[in-house]
C-alpha cells in the first residue's frame, strides 16, 4: 500500500502454499484501492483463479498476450485502445498464479507497458503484485525437459531481480489438519523421502482402500457417494472433483462416472473440417478420431445435472472463461443451458452455443483443423493444470 500511495512503482511476489490466504490478500488490496476511489486490475494465469477475484480475467485476455510467444513479443493493443487505457490508469496490477505462465508473457507485457507509459523502467513504473507457489504447476513446455521448464519460469526472467518477495506461511485452509499441511510442505520443498525412483509414499490417512485392493471404483465411490441421488444438486457437484495429471485419465474417469449418473444420455457430434486444398487427403472418420488437450471430443456425451467445464473464453465479464465449471440444466439441439458453479457469477443461468474451434499452433499437425462443437467437456474429473487456483 505504501508503494501504491507513493506511486513508486515496485514489483512484489506473494509466495505462499495453497491455503495460506493469497486470494484473501488480493481481495483486501483491491477493496482498499476501490474505497479510495481508484481501481486495481486483477488477472490470473488460469480461468478458475480469475473467477475468484473481483472482475478478474485471464492475463491473456486482459493484456492481449499472443498465443504464439517468442522473446520479443508485445501485446496486440494500440495505445488508444480501451484495454490499454485501463492498464494505464490502474493503481495496481495483481497477477495470480504467476508461476504457471511462461516468462516471455511477462516480458511481453513489460515491454508493452513501458511503451504505453513512456517510462523505461520495469512495467512502466506500475505497482505489480505477482502471486503463486513454485511448488505447484510450472509453465508447460511441450515435450520439454526439466531444465527447459525451469528456464521458462518467472525466476529466470530479467525482471526477477527487481522483485521483492513477501511470504505467507500459515495454512489457513488446513488449520484443523496440521499433519496434512505439514506433509504438503514437505513434498513441495522436496524434503519428503523417496521410496524408490521418483515415488513418494502417501500417508495411510490419505488413501482409499477396498479391503486389500485399491481401485478406481472405490475412489469414485469415496469422492461421489450416492451419486444417483444427487441429480441437479449444485452444492454436491461444486464441492468435489477428482484431480489427475493427464487428459487420458480424465476422459476415462468422466466416462466411467457418467455411466453411473442417472438420466438419459445425450450425444452431440462435432463437424470437423480442414482447408479446401486438403479435403481430399483426410477422411472424416480420421478427423473425428483426433483428440487434443483443451479441445472438446467429437462425441460429447452429457446428461442433465452433470458438471461441465468451459474450454474457451466466451464472456469473461459474465464469468464464462476457460476453466469455468457449470452444471447442465437443459440439453437442447443447438444450445446447452447451464448454471455457473463458481466465482462471482455463481448461480447465473447461461446458454452455450456450438462454436468453431481451431487447433493450436503447438499441435503438431500438417494441417489446421476446425471442430464445430460445444466448447465444453465433462468435469467429474479434471487435470491438475485446470484445477490450479
Amino acid at each position: 500500500m505504501e508503494a501504491i500511495d507513493g506511486d513508486t512503482g515496485q514489483i512484489f511476489f506473494i509466495d505462499g502454499p495453497s491455503g495460506t490466504g493469497k486470494t484473501f490478500l488480493y481481495r483486501a488490496i483491491l477493496a482498499t484501492i476501490k474505497l479510495r476511489g481508484n481501481y486495481g486490475l486483477a488477472v490470473a494465469s488460469s480461468g478458475i483463479a480469475a473467477t475468484l477475484l473481483h472482475r478478474g480475467k485471464t492475463a491473456h485476455k486482459t493484456f492481449g498476450i499472443p498465443v504464439s510467444l517468442h522473446a520479443s513479443s508485445t501485446w496486440k493493443f494500440s495505445k488508444q485502445d480501451i484495454e490499454a487505457q485501463l492498464v494505464k490508469h490502474a493503481a495496481v496490477i495483481i497477477w495470480d498464479e504467476a508461476t504457471m505462465t511462461h516468462r516471455h508473457s511477462y516480458e511481453a507485457v513489460d515491454r508493452s507497458i513501458r511503451d504505453l507509459m513512456g517510462v523505461d523502467i520495469p512495467f512502466g513504473g506500475k505497482v505489480v503484485v505477482f502471486g503463486g507457489d513454485f511448488r505447484q504447476i510450472l509453465p508447460v513446455v511441450p515435450k520439454g525437459t526439466k531444465a527447459q521448464t525451469i528456464d521458462a519460469c518467472l525466476v529466470r526472467s530479467t525482471l526477477w531481480r527487481h522483485v521483492q518477495i513477501l511470504r505467507l506461511s500459515q495454512n489457513m485452509r488446513s488449520r484443523n489438519d496440521e499433519e496434512f499441511a505439514a506433509f504438503l510442505l514437505r513434498v513441495g520443498d522436496g524434503c519428503e523421502p523417496m521410496v524408490h525412483e521418483n515415488m513418494k509414499k502417501l500417508p495411510p490417512s490419505l488413501c482409499v482402500t477396498n479391503g486389500n485392493q485399491n481401485s478406481i471404483d472405490s475412489l469414485v465411490h469415496e469422492i461421489f457417494p450416492n451419486l444417483t441421488e444427487h441429480v441437479g444438486d449444485v452444492t454436491y457437484m461444486v464441492e468435489r472433483a477428482i484431480i489427475t495429471p493427464t487428459n487420458n485419465e480424465v476422459d476415462m474417469l468422466n466416462e466411467k462416472i457418467l455411466k453411473r449418473f442417472a438420466g438419459r444420455e445425450i450425444i452431440y457430434y462435432s463437424f470437423d473440417s480442414v482447408p479446401k486444398d486438403r479435403q481430399n487427403l483426410y477422411q472424416q472418420e480420421f478427423l473425428n478420431s483426433l483428440s487434443f488437450g483443451g479441445f472438446p471430443p467429437h462425441a460429447l456425451r452429457l446428461k442433465v445435472g452433470s458438471p461441465i467445464m468451459l474450454l474457451r473464453n466466451i464472456d469473461t465479464s459474465s464469468g464464462l472463461c476457460n476453466g469455468t465449471r457449470l452444471v447442465c440444466c437443459q440439453l437442447m439441439d443447438h444450445v446447452i443451458e447451464a448454471e455457473i458453479l463458481t466465482g462471482h457469477n455463481k448461480g447465473t443461468r447461461v446458454f452455450i452455443p456450438r462454436i468453431p474451434l481451431k487447433t493450436a499452433e503447438d499441435v503438431k499437425l500438417p494441417f489446421e483443423m476446425i471442430r464445430k462443437q460445444f466448447p465444453v467437456k465433462l468435469c467429474y474429473a479434471l487435470t491438475i493444470n485446470k484445477s490450479q487456483g
